[in-house]
């Protein structure tokens, strides 16, 4: 199985987060993350520290 930290869409992510000064990490977790449970587990952080992504609509425009 490839690598899902090097597909396009990716790359633009973690270029835009540079780009606006961000120090974020993307990361690719071995098991499911389909909760926010799964994702603390399966980073090590409390559930608290955790949100699935949010989608907005800017305008007409799309911002995660």
């Amino acid at each position: 199985m490839s690598d899902p930290l090097a597909s396009a869409s990716v790359r633009r992510v973690v270029a835009a987060l540079a780009a606006a000064g961000s120090n974020a990490q993307v990361v690719a977790l071995a098991a499911t993350a389909r909760t926010a449970e799964d994702a603390a587990t399966g980073i090590g952080c409390p559930i608290g520290a955790i949100i699935k992504s949010l989608v907005f609509d800017v305008d007409g425009r799309l911002v995660l």
